[in-house]
């Protein structure tokens, strides 16, 4: 190699070393930082992203928890309330005066108090979860045979559980639309029978019972204990998330899934799959779906931190979630699940009254309907949970 090209392959590899230096010293003089916006040390100078430094204020859980008792739950329990003291005024009514107008003004009473507990039906924690609440006034199937014998003897204790499947909404059910009876012969069926009128009036003020023991339960005490156990730490058992979010999955699991369409589908009825028709709500009434679509519409409200009363959106699980970061397929995991409660409620309102009918001649889209209330539970039971880190404290032997 010549003099001049060992020369110029020389200063080649200087510039290079040279430039590298320069180039080193430049990045190493711009300000490394975290250049996440939403962190508290949040550093606009910043040319280098260091986020692993990046620090963030907690969620708001207590100001969470705060939204939904007073703007949802506070408001649905006293609607529940004042719809079962009107339920109580009609069956007193009907009972002091039997007419044909105060019997039909009855059965629209009870569908009024029906409706609002399942605004209230997934609450199922502190004071419903301590009395099991849903066994006390929404229990299915009704046991016809305990009712008809109740009536029969005129003795019965309503607080037994053995009585749980012979009161409650479900009774009133049959009660009030006992096959084959017109509404004049319902009329006639009370005015004939003291017992029965009896016990129709004795049920009603069981549920008003239940309705207003919650209620004062939530405003004299546990609304505060709710508020403030937020358990900043961790949402171990026994804080207010972990029993709000163990109340959710359990009663969409185990009451709206499964107890409304699952099983008389015939979902859990072993390998045959035979369809159980008569274990749907309100076998009797004939009407089943409005309840259903209604508690799965609270539920979604509910969960994304809305008023009980407006569609004013503030803090709420969905949010929280948010915060937390849970995706699932790309997607963040509030919008799937939102996503999926509105596939839900469109495939149940694709179907058609009296359920129990429907589940024989339709059985394919039943079947889709509940395909979509199943393909929530993993939504809310693992990916939910998961990210919120919560565990849940119930048991189930569904197989999921």
């Amino acid at each position: 190699m010549s003099d001049v090209v060992r020369i110029q392959s020389n200063t080649r590899i200087l510039k290079v070393f040279f430039f590298g230096i320069v180039v080193l010293l430049s990045f190493s003089c711009r300000k490394r930082g975290c250049m996440d916006e939403n962190a508290i040390n949040y550093d606009a100078d910043a040319e280098i992203a260091d986020n692993a430094t990046c620090t963030y204020e907690p969620f708001e859980k207590t100001q969470m928890l705060t939204n939904i008792c007073d703007n949802y739950i506070i408001p649905a329990y006293t609607n529940f309330n004042e719809k079962n003291i009107a339920l109580s005024n009609s069956a007193n009514g009907f009972s002091s005066d039997p007419t044909l107008d105060a019997f039909e003004a009855l059965q629209q009473n009870w569908k009024d108090a029906l409706l609002s507990w399942q605004q209230v039906c997934f609450l199922d924690f502190g004071p419903a979860a301590f009395v099991i609440l849903n066994n006390q006034v929404n229990l299915h199937p009704v046991d016809t045979d305990v009712i008809n014998n109740n009536i029969s003897l005129g003795v019965y204790n309503l607080d037994q559980a053995s009585n749980n499947d012979a009161k409650g909404y479900q009774a009133l059910d049959y009660l009030l639309h006992q096959p084959g009876m017109t509404s004049e012969d319902h009329v006639t069926y009370f005015t004939n029978n003291a017992n029965a009128m009896t016990y129709l009036t004795d049920v009603v003020d069981n549920i008003s019972y239940w309705s207003n023991y919650i209620l004062t339960e939530w405003t004299s005490s546990y609304k505060d204990s709710f508020k403030s156990n937020s358990s900043s730490e961790s949402n171990a058992q026994g804080s207010s998330i972990s029993n709000l979010v163990n109340g959710l999955c359990y009663h969409y699991e185990s009451i709206i899934r499964k107890g409304k369409i699952g099983l008389p589908l015939g979902a859990f009825n072993g390998f045959s799959q035979q369809e159980m028709p008569e274990l749907v709500e309100c076998y009797y009434h004939q009407e089943s779906l409005p309840f259903a679509i209604e508690s799965v519409n609270a539920m979604k409200k509910y969960i994304n931190g809305e008023s009980f009363s407006s569609s004013e959106n503030r803090l709420g699980l969905d949010d929280y979630i948010n915060f937390v970061g849970a995706t699932q397929n790309s997607s963040t995991l509030s919008s799937v699940i939102n996503s999926q409660i509105d596939q839900i409620i469109d495939k149940l309102e694709q179907l058609n009254d009296p359920l129990s009918n429907e589940i024989i001649t339709n059985k394919p889209a039943v079947t889709e309907a509940y395909s979509a209330l199943q393909q929530l539970v993993p939504y809310l039971k693992v990916d939910m949970t998961s990210a919120l880190g919560v565990l849940i404290t119930y048991q189930d032997n569904d197989g999921d």
